[in-house]
């Protein structure tokens, strides 16, 4: 059995190994043995050289990025680690630019003389059916790729939110979102907050256009920044995130007196969010919001009661609604990130 310092010491070469699994140094070709079996849901190898030719594959064609977030042992001799990969594929055929992430689990086995691998299995969070089936991949999988490919919802080209997808599942993520600042206003009164919509609208003013006033120049210096995407509403606000290019909060041009406009911090968090397109009506963000939290019950996952959920409007109402992106989230009280288990 591997164990102590050996398989700290081993664990620590394969991790910093795996993270150049698409940059330009690539992975030590002498951790694995000659005969190593690569096995997912949509490909199948048995010898190193088509290990390296599906690792090049992905690197030439969709320029994907790994992250790694564990690393443990898992049997005698065996090892597993858990990651996020995202990729994106070329504009032509592709020119609605879909990106697409998978996050699960990777499976491998070590040969007790040689210590190379010789087995190497991976798993997908979004999918129930895992391995290569019958030399055409797991059905699945294959429907995974194709909906990911063909989600024809737009990200208008705008700075936006940092965040990491940590789990991808079939009908939601889990991201972890960076710190980040915004310009906040109301959207209804204290009173009617249990009762205030996610969309912020109907309300008693213009939200919208009071926040957009501050960002194009509405505020005491009468500085101008660019837009952001996307527009948060929930728990009786609305928020612009702002640029990347205003530090902090007493960086940010001061709003004018008695705009009703607050800049502040997100501390960012674990959040489930839930994509869906079209019109984001109050009707319809609440559904999502409870499918939402239906899955959540399902799986174990617990939300942070005391924060609202919230709606994310990619768009501007001149985009198609097919291809509105719109996300309902909903904060987690906690998540172990580096579970194997999905």
């Amino acid at each position: 059995r591997l164990e102590g310092e050996a398989l700290q010491k081993y664990m620590a070469t394969m991790a910093e190994d795996l993270s150049h699994l698409f940059d330009d140094r690539g992975i030590d070709k002498s951790l694995y043995a000659s005969d190593v079996s690569f096995e997912d849901p949509l490909t199948k190898y048995d010898n190193i050289d088509g290990y390296l030719f599906n690792i090049a594959m992905l690197k030439r064609v969709f320029d994907p990025t790994y992250t790694m977030h564990s690393i443990e042992q898992t049997g005698d001799w065996e090892i597993s680690t858990r990651w996020t990969m995202s990729m994106s594929l070329p504009p032509v055929p592709f020119f609605w630019a879909p990106n697409l992430t998978f996050t699960g689990t990777s499976v491998m086995g070590v040969d007790p003389k040689t210590m190379q691998v010789t087995k190497h299995f991976d798993t997908w969070d979004a999918i129930d059916q895992q391995g290569f089936f019958l030399n055409t991949g797991s059905p699945q999988g294959v429907a995974e790729v194709l909906r990911q490919i063909f989600d024809i919802t737009k990200q208008p080209d705008l700075e936006t939110p940092d965040y990491l997808v940590l789990r991808r599942y079939a009908e939601y993520e889990v991201r972890r979102y960076e710190p980040f600042l915004v310009a906040e206003t109301r959207t209804v009164a204290d009173e009617r907050l249990a009762a205030g919509g996610m969309t912020g609208l109907p309300s008693g003013g213009n939200p919208f256009g009071t926040l957009a006033g501050y960002l194009f120049g509405g505020n005491e210096s009468k500085e101008s920044m660019a837009m952001t995407t996307p527009v948060f509403t929930g728990g009786g606000k609305m928020q612009f995130v702002m640029p990347s290019s205003v530090r902090d909060a007493s960086a940010a041009p001061r709003p004018n007196e008695g705009s009703g406009v607050e800049v502040r911090q997100e501390p960012g968090g674990v959040f489930a969010a839930r994509r869906f397109a079209g019109i984001a009506t109050d009707e319809l963000a609440k559904r999502e919001e409870e499918k939402l939290a239906e899955c959540l019950s399902r799986d174990g996952l617990v939300r942070d009661a005391a924060a609202p959920a919230s709606l994310a409007q990619y768009n501007d109402p001149l985009t198609n609604p097919v291809q509105r992106r719109n996300d309902v989230l909903i904060k987690l009280e906690s998540f172990d990130v580096g579970r194997l288990d999905k």
